[in-house]
């Protein structure tokens, strides 16, 4: 099979972003290794590895959404224990994988209802 995967990375929001953007300032962790399946082509391809990045997506951020949901205790850069929420803010993705993530085909906006025709 193919080896191919999409790395997945998390930062926090409070980190500047000039900064962030730096690769020296490792500012980013990587939390996961998306696989990106090779399925004989057929119909529902697509489907099936939008389904699967889904499905890795859930479990990669499982506890996350715990955290966000009922809070989890965390050191802060401090050293003192805050009861903290960890809601998700923003994720970023090129349009192939914006299309993928909201399960549009490639001639449909991802954020929008328009369709390629009436893109302009």
């Amino acid at each position: 099979g193919s080896l191919e995967m999409h790395p997945t990375f998390l930062t926090i929001s409070n980190i500047h972003s000039e900064i962030r953007m730096k690769a020296t300032s490792h500012a980013w962790a990587c939390i996961a290794y998306i696989p990106v399946p090779e399925y004989i082509e057929g119909e529902f391809s697509g489907l099936l590895e939008a389904h699967v990045w889904h499905k890795c997506m859930d479990l990669v951020l499982q506890n996350l959404k715990v955290a966000a949901g009922v809070g989890e205790f965390m050191v802060d850069p401090m050293g003192c224990w805050r009861y903290t929420f960890t809601p998700l803010v923003a994720h970023i993705a090129d349009l192939p994988e914006q299309t993928m993530i909201v399960c549009v085909s490639k001639n449909t906006s991802p954020t929008t209802l328009a369709m390629q025709a009436q893109f302009g």
